[in-house]
């Protein structure tokens, strides 16, 4: 009895020391995502001079280095011509900006306008990119200018070509 008892304890033991816990991680752990800075009402220029940048007034900034990113509340931009006249101006209350490609994703009650055309394009969500003055929403778009007023989807636009598309519209009036 003595022996069996020795014996259990003894397997009781070697079953113990032989199990290990394995985690799915394997050891990693998920790193956090800190800012590099946090700027409030603050004023930014995307681009380098002599290229056109797009000046970005804000209440909050907080740029991601690593990621080359930032994130927007509360914007309003507007960039200049080669004359130093405005050439595209809007707003929208949250942006995420890339600050490598120098695109911005807009998102609630964007407006943009562009001198040319004296055209105003408002939407719920757009991207523009400011490098190649070009800007693309999906959602419902409503784009008004001298030549008349649209709403529509699948807005597609190059602001220097002044070549507009949508991919339906909804609703239009084009004035002669």
């Amino acid at each position: 009895m003595k022996r069996l008892k020795k014996l259990s304890i003894l397997l009781f033991t070697a079953l113990l020391v032989s199990c290990s816990f394995v985690t799915d991680d394997e050891g990693e752990h998920e790193k956090a995502v800190l800012p590099d800075i946090i700027l409030e009402n603050s004023t930014y220029t995307l681009g380098q001079s002599g290229e056109s940048p797009v000046y970005i007034e804000s209440t909050e900034m907080t740029f991601y280095s690593k990621d080359n990113r930032a994130t927007v509340e509360n914007i309003s931009f507007i960039s200049y011509d080669e004359e130093g006249n405005p050439s595209v101006e809007g707003s929208a209350g949250h942006a995420e900006i890339n600050t490598e490609t120098k695109t911005m994703n807009l998102s609630g009650n964007v407006r943009l306008r562009s001198s040319s055309g004296d055209m105003m394009i408002e939407a719920e969500n757009l991207i523009f990119d400011s490098e190649n003055n070009e800007i693309e929403a999906d959602g419902d778009v409503s784009v008004s200018s001298e030549d008349g007023t649209f709403r529509g989807s699948g807005f597609r636009g190059d602001l220097r070509e002044e070549a507009y598309s949508f991919q339906v519209i909804t609703e239009g009036i084009f004035e002669l």
